[in-house]
């Protein structure tokens, strides 16, 4: 029984220091970390914040300078205290556990401060603080936010209301009265800095960067344009959010115990979209170049898999991406991620066989292509070419190189190739390029041709002086309507008499309209070849261009664009267009158009207001870029398509405007600089001399006059 007697009490004792070392090391040591108001009348109520404090307020003990005083509140981080009647400027002692800390100095005086709201807020956030002492009859309180003085809108004894600085930064709130001051509560600043990524579409993840953000995920609310979002991490300086469904483009907002900060605007893209995949086999280490629509110029944004297997970004650009093949992807399908938003594209092939690249990847039949890759027998015959389904000959072969001629009745597709039983399928080349209709440098059908339009049957009608000229779909010139003798007189086919013709339109029937200079009409001829007056008009008349409606607008010499009703009522469109319009296109009531040499751009008149669209009026030269930034020379013969795509003759080059930038597609043989000349081919071979007129048919193929070459040529680009 003793015996027993001794072993319990050995476990209660063990049990009780157990219980003692788990208390004593549970317990944080005692520290002061701050307090405030720093200053007040005795009763001021201060609040001391830190660690280690007692659990009761008997088990705390505080003096102001020695003076005991009352603690009204104990929580675990925040004792509240009473500033003693008879306490004196000096420090507060904090005793607890048997620890003594100082917390600072408290000053006797009139001077305090009791509160703030609210206690976070982004710059401009009007906040209100409460307190004594606030006037003064020598001059005006100053409030400080982490001491950057804020603006004072609003004071009495009492209460002041400031406005918090730009860059402020999170610290204390100070108040300063008649050389005294007071010092309150932190105020935590928010600011967002920046977002990454700035664009995407639902489910992408979005980083916030910034400050004064809540450490508690369920403490932040995020806001895309006004929408919701799930919050997935946070901490003081970083958000995480899930971009949610049915965003459009706006700014990034989070909302902190009801204080809102404004970020920079996220961009809503679509998903991105495959365009090529170069080449679709290969063996690992090949680069391939990836085309299309929504990428990102930032590889960290971009995820490419090869049959599941993460490829290394090497370049990342809008609307192309190289990647180099890992390491035993087999086949399987190429899956490309911007921003979280994914999309499949083809299939890849490891193998020893790749088609990397054509050049040129367009032309016509009879073309001679360089085909890059890897793994082609340098035997010609051992390799087999299709152009589409065509079979082509191959002249030359390395392992790297095949050289081709491209097989008659060749249509827009993909070049196959097989070598030694094994396929590949290589870039899709395009039917492209540039072929002469009529005429030519030697010929005598064409004089000086300054307008273009083309039927639904594929006639192409010219404007030729005093002529308007029939070329049919094999080539052969014919005259329409008038006579090289000049006058005024309406009538069928060469009974009328025109007076310097310079441009030419056509509607959805196939009417024609023409401006006749120097005889200041507008006439109308039929696919009749009859000849009549629409309007008169009392300005020289240059440019003209038919609507899908059958709209008719028409340039004047330093008067802009008139439009012509179908009673021949004449309308300018804007007064404050002063340019001679001498080549002109509309869609949907929006007008294009081309001046005389004296402007180098692209000018729209959309909603009855004029804005130059694209290249600077004073800003002669060629150069692609963006609409602001792309410069023109001589820019002739606009035209634009149902997409709102325009093309543009630019001295001996054709340009193109799609999607907000300016691009050279032919007329410099590769280069950056026009080269003039007859010659057609592929885009990356042909070349011009004076364009002077385009035109497009039904199809989308692209007609070019030249006055040098005195010719018509069809501009393929399918």
């Amino acid at each position: 029984m003793k015996h027993t007697l001794y072993i319990m009490a050995a476990l209660l004792l063990l049990a009780t220091a157990c219980k003692k070392d788990k208390q004593e090391g549970g317990k944080l040591p005692l520290q002061v970390k701050s307090f405030w108001p720093n200053s007040g009348n005795a009763g001021t109520i201060v609040h001391i914040t830190g660690t280690g404090f007692g659990s009761t307020a008997a088990d705390n003990e505080v003096d102001f300078n020695g003076t005991p005083a009352r603690v009204v509140d104990v929580q675990d981080t925040v004792l509240t205290v009473l500033a003693p009647v008879a306490g004196t400027t000096g420090i507060i002692g904090v005793h607890a556990g048997g620890s003594k800390a100082d917390a600072g100095n408290y000053t006797y005086q009139q001077l305090s401060l009791h509160g703030v709201t609210p206690a976070n807020g982004p710059a401009g956030t009007n906040i209100r603080i409460s307190g004594a002492g606030f006037t003064s009859l020598t001059g005006p309180a100053k409030v400080y936010v982490n001491n950057k003085e804020a603006l004072v809108s609003n004071v009495n004894d009492t209460a002041l209301v400031a406005i918090v600085p730009e860059a402020a930064g999170s610290g204390k709130i100070k108040v300063i009265v008649d050389g005294k001051e007071v010092e309150g509560p932190d105020f935590t600043f928010q600011l967002i800095r920046g977002i990454k990524p700035a664009r995407g579409g639902k489910g992408t993840k979005v980083t916030i960067n910034g400050e004064g953000f809540a450490a508690v995920v369920a403490d932040n609310q995020v806001f895309f344009n006004g929408i919701a979002a799930t919050v997935l991490r946070a901490s003081a300086t970083q958000v995480v959010a899930e971009v949610p469904d049915k965003v459009t483009t706006g700014p990034v907002s989070v909302i902190i115990k009801g204080q809102r900060t404004v970020g920079s605007v996220f961009t809503i893209v679509p998903a991105p979209v495959f365009t090529t995949v170069a080449p679709l086999s290969g063996p690992a280490g090949t680069v391939v170049t990836i085309t299309g629509e929504n990428f990102s110029v930032n590889a960290d944004e971009v995820v490419v898999l090869f049959n599941g297997k993460p490829a290394v970004v090497e370049t990342a650009a809008e609307k192309k991406i190289t990647v180099k093949v890992p390491e035993g992807v087999g086949t399987g399908a190429v899956q490309l991620t911007v921003n979280d938003q994914a999309t499949t594209g083809p299939e890849f092939k490891e193998q020893n066989l790749g088609v990397a690249a054509l050049v040129p990847d367009n032309g016509l039949a009879g073309a001679k292509v360089i085909i890059q890759g890897v793994g082609f027998s340098s035997i010609a015959a051992e390799n087999q070419i299709s152009f589409n389904g065509l079979p082509a000959v191959v002249s030359a072969a390395t392992a790297t190189t095949l050289e081709v001629t491209v097989p008659e009745g060749v249509s827009t597709g993909a070049v196959t190739l097989t070598v030694n039983g094994m396929n590949a399928v290589g870039p899709v080349f395009k039917r492209a390029g540039v072929a002469t209709l009529a005429g030519g440098p030697t010929s005598s059908e064409f004089n000086w041709i300054q307008g273009l339009a083309v039927d639904k049957q594929g006639n192409v009608f010219a404007v030729d002086n005093n002529w308007i000229k029939k070329v049919s779909p094999a080539g052969v010139v014919t005259v329409f309507a008038g006579n090289s003798a000049a006058g005024n007189v309406d009538g069928t086919g060469t009974d009328a008499r025109f007076n310097y013709l310079t441009s030419m339109a056509i509607d959805a029937n196939d009417n024609l309209y023409v401006t006749d200079r120097f005889n200041k009409k507008i006439r109308k001829i039929t696919p009749a070849g009859v000849v009549s007056t629409l309007a008169t008009v009392t300005f020289s008349p240059g440019g003209v261009a038919v609507d899908k409606n059958g709209q008719v607008y028409v340039g004047a010499d330093y008067q802009g664009v008139y439009s012509i009703a179908f009673n021949g009522v004449i309308t300018r469109l804007v007064n404050n267009a002063y340019e001679s319009v001498n080549y002109l296109c509309a869609l949907n009531g929006t007008i294009y158009y081309a001046a005389d040499y004296s402007y180098n751009a692209i000018f729209r008149i959309a909603g009855g207001e004029k804005t130059t669209y694209a290249g600077a009026v004073n800003g002669y030269g060629f150069q692609d870029g963006t609409l602001t930034s792309a410069l023109f020379g001589t820019p002739t013969g606009v035209v634009v398509t149902d997409a709102g795509v325009l093309y543009v003759g630019d001295g001996n080059a054709i340009r193109m405007i799609a999607d907000g930038m300016v691009t050279t597609l032919t007329g410099t043989q590769g280069g950056s600089t026009q080269v003039p000349g007859y010659q057609d081919g592929g885009f990356g071979n042909a070349k011009f001399s004076s364009i002077s007129a385009t035109c497009l048919d039904k199809d989308g193929n692209l007609y070019v006059a030249e006055r040098n070459n005195k010719s018509i040529r069809k501009v393929f680009f399918r």
